[in-house]
């Protein structure tokens, strides 16, 4: 699109997109807390009164930079990942190489817990990733990769809350390998899928297991 004075003009789509592109950038080179319309407005190079115009709402801005953001993890993987285990391990390893989008997943966290308008999104996006997971382990456990005894959206819940928490861990204790404790983690946890979930009222599992 073109001025009549010949110079380019951007549309409100390229608009838009530059500024989820700076709004990333921002998160990049800011604490979390910090990053407001102003600062996405000066990191991408536009007016804030523009940031204001295509983004009414701040929490609207945080939903699609956070979309495009987890869109954005695995695309650029040299090797594929063998199994759903190491997919997470493999995203993992990418949210250490990239601790600004690990810190807007934090910082969410409190939106999605909450009664703000857009909580409910936020709190969708949890449960679609949940059901990635329960998805690829169920295939794995399909093609004999992966020997679950307990239902697979009860593992997949696992496992989130071990990536979910070596992410929170690394903000907090940069100085742990969160790959390695990944590891050791897993070791313990396929044990315990190998092993069937015993219905409470069964007494002759449970005085076997004593």
């Amino acid at each position: 699109m073109t001025d009549t004075r010949g110079g380019m003009v951007e549309d409100d789509a390229s608009l838009a997109e530059r500024i989820v592109r700076g709004a990333i950038r921002a998160y990049r080179l800011h604490p979390y807390h910090e990053v407001d319309g102003p600062v996405v407005a000066e990191t991408c190079g536009l007016a804030p009164e523009v940031v204001d115009r295509l983004f009414p709402t701040w929490d609207a801005l945080l939903l699609v930079t956070y979309d495009r953001w987890t869109q954005l993890r695995g695309t650029r993987r040299a090797a594929v990942p063998t199994c759903t285990v190491d997919h997470v391990r493999m995203t993992l390893a990418e949210d250490v190489a990239d601790p600004g989008l690990v810190r807007v997943l934090a910082g969410v966290v409190t939106i999605a817990a909450s009664e703000r308008d857009f909580a409910e999104l936020f709190r969708k996006r949890f449960e679609e990733h949940v059901e990635e997971i329960t998805v690829g382990l169920q295939r794995d456990v399909d093609a004999g990769t992966e020997h679950i005894g307990i239902p697979t959206y009860q593992a997949a819940t696992q496992l989130l809350a071990v990536q979910e928490g070596l992410q929170v861990q690394m903000l907090v204790r940069p100085y742990i390998d969160v790959l390695v404790e990944f590891d050791r983690t897993v070791r313990t946890l396929r044990q315990g899928w190998r092993e069937p979930e015993h219905a409470s009222w069964d007494l002759d599992a449970a005085l076997a297991r004593g």
